[in-house]
């Protein structure tokens, strides 16, 4: 490599290093602090989860507001994957200098200016990857779940407390839903009352079911009546209910698939003319004749990202 193309290509390469570490020394400053806190709280239980939402306060109103660190280590826990944040972050940033790199070294006479878009191309593939993994944690729950209800009443006729039915379910049961169980037990364990344990895993979960799991509980315990019948009868719905959604989404597979396969198209169309056809792409922002390239360029942009966005709304089956 001549002196003159290795130059900026260090100087980049060393700019990229020094913003990598800067943003991991911030993000990892604001994570730390929690996970001090977490670890403080589950001391003798280094290998198990966090048991208590450090974000809590009992009798909130409304919604208490999240930052980007705590979403962030909260859709990393969600994807089962055992990965702690400054992990999961790293790997992002990885992946993202890694293709900024490969970026600027192919277009560097030309476009070095690509590496930027690059980055955030290749960063944005392990965020898929996370988003996707909590999407498919969180279905797993959901398809858990009305087998540990039917468990719950069966523990309850069988003469156990709430609490050792609690114990049986992350005993016996299967991940992910035994963990979120065995979670409870311990919080109760603690001396939180049932009803803040239920409503921080009905926050952290995100489930309707669950969240209906939870008043029927919450319920019981100021009004009585005989839970176990009304566990059964809220477990066969929620198994009625995930049979609909699968009908739901067996129904509209194609339409989904052939709305992702129209998204994916239009993008491998796009990287090809910009990367590989320069001059018949560069023709939309010739501005020879006036701007009218360019404005069909976005408006046609701007349609299919609202046509994709109408075709998942009007397909997603988790509402």
């Amino acid at each position: 490599m001549p002196a003159e193309t290795l130059v900026p290509f260090v100087a980049v390469f060393a700019a990229t290093a020094i913003l990598f570490f800067v943003g991991w020394f911030f993000i990892a400053r604001l994570l730390t602090g929690r996970r001090e806190l977490l670890e403080r709280r589950m001391a003798g239980h280094e290998d198990e989860l966090p048991i208590v939402r450090e974000d809590y306060v009992p009798n909130r109103q409304g919604p208490a507001p999240e930052g980007i660190d705590l979403s962030f280590q909260r859709m990393v826990e969600r994807t089962g994957l055992d990965l702690q944040p400054g992990v999961a972050l790293a790997g992002i940033m990885l992946f993202g200098t890694i293709l900024a790199a490969f970026a600027f070294i192919w277009r560097f006479e030309e476009e070095p200016w690509l590496a930027i878009p690059a980055f955030f191309v290749g960063a944005a593939g392990p965020l898929a990857f996370l988003l996707w993994r909590q999407h498919a944690w969180r279905r797993n729950l959901q398809h858990q779940l009305p087998d540990a209800i039917f468990l719950l009443g069966r523990s309850l006729r069988a003469g156990r407390s709430v609490e050792q039915a609690f114990q049986l379910v992350g005993d016996q049961g299967v991940p992910p839903i035994a963990r979120e169980f065995s979670r409870m037990y311990r919080q109760l364990e603690l001396g939180l009352s049932l009803g803040q344990v239920l409503q921080i895993t009905a926050d952290r979960l995100g489930l309707v079911d669950f969240n209906i799991f939870a008043s029927v509980l919450t319920l019981h315990r100021t009004t009585g009546g005989n839970l176990p019948l009304l566990l059964d009868r809220l477990a066969v719905t929620t198994r009625d209910r995930n049979q609909f959604e699968g009908q739901y989404r067996a129904a509209t597979v194609l339409g989904r698939y052939s709305s992702g396969f129209i998204a994916a198209m239009v993008s491998l169309i796009l990287i090809y003319f910009f990367f590989f056809q320069r001059e018949w792409a560069l023709r939309f922002f010739d501005t020879t004749y006036g701007y009218t390239g360019v404005a069909l360029f976005t408006t046609a942009i701007g349609l299919e990202l609202v046509g994709i966005s109408l075709l998942f709304w009007l397909l997603r089956y988790d509402y």
